[in-house]
């Protein structure tokens, strides 16, 4: 039998980088799994079919799909982006999100902001990658459909409610303190939307937008919920201005925000730290 104490020196710190990039793996194969089935039940969703029960098919012709046409990135790849059967196009959101999810899954696990010391940041770290998954059936179906619907959104905000709870005792901060933290973090994405929404009469953003901004709220701090919500303006510009400039889109057009808050979360959780000081130094706001 050997013993970690037996091996050579220079063994250990290899095994531990063997390990990473196992676990790396890992994470990025179950994310694009969960992006893959955070697709179809988005598509689910909308056709009103049950979720759990009824097997993949094509959208156009409706054959039930193999377990060949459904591994995630490789099968679209392989088939070119359509259909084994028909030929016709799956479309780019497919392996869109199964990938931005595997990505998301191996970020998390490199960049977690909490660390691994003990139950409570590995329970907290479970609930983001469940969060992640709904967030992924959010990013498809408000893509496709331009909706971010109730039933995918509140259980979300429920989870949302736990990573607040768990975040709080992680960081040792004092029972009396959380609802003017959770106040504060409500501000910047959930008041701004919510007053947009109340102001133009529903038409330039969704009940939903202000919905996902209560789960922002829920986990990422006020600080945080502002570096957020510049980024989502900041990528939703990205995104429509060449539409603009090519005509594909008007001024009326209406613009699915919500895949733009999802990312702006995402990033912002794993890396909001770094963002903020590296604005704060390029504007010279460092010393204050």
């Amino acid at each position: 039998m050997y013993s970690w104490l037996s091996l050579p020196p220079g063994v250990i710190p290899d095994m531990i980088v063997y390990m990473d990039i196992l676990y790396v793996v890992t994470y990025a194969v179950l994310g694009a799994c969960f992006g893959s089935f955070a697709g179809a039940t988005a598509w689910r969703l909308h056709e009103c079919r049950d979720f759990v029960s009824d097997r993949s098919e094509c959208e156009y012709c409706h054959h039930k799909l193999s377990a060949w046409d459904l591994v995630p990135v490789l099968s679209w790849l392989l088939l070119l982006g359509r259909c084994r059967y028909c030929k016709k196009p799956i479309g780019w959101s497919a392996i869109a999100v199964e990938v931005l999810s595997g990505l998301a899954f191996v970020a998390s696990y490199m960049v977690w902001p909490y660390g691994f010391g003990g139950a409570l940041e590995l329970a907290v770290f479970v609930f983001w990658l469940i969060a992640l998954v709904f967030m992924s059936i959010l990013f498809v179906y408000d893509m496709r459909w331009k909706l971010l619907p109730n039933v995918v959104m509140l259980p979300l905000i429920v989870i949302g409610l736990f990573i607040f709870v768990g975040r709080q005792v992680i960081v040792g901060a004092p029972v009396v303190s959380w609802p003017i933290e959770l106040g504060l973090a409500m501000l910047p994405i959930t008041g701004f939307y919510g007053l947009l929404y109340m102001v133009s009469d529903k038409k330039w953003v969704g009940l939903g937008d202000v919905k996902l901004g209560v789960f922002m709220g829920l986990v990422l701090p006020w600080s945080y919920g502002l570096a957020a919500l510049f980024l989502a303006n900041l990528l939703g510009t990205v995104f429509v201005l060449p539409r603009l400039l090519r005509g594909r889109s008007t001024s009326s057009s209406h613009i699915a925000f919500g895949p733009f808050l999802i990312v702006a979360t995402v990033v912002v959780f794993l890396w909001g730290s770094f963002l903020i000081n590296t604005y704060a130094e390029m504007a010279g706001l460092s010393n204050f």
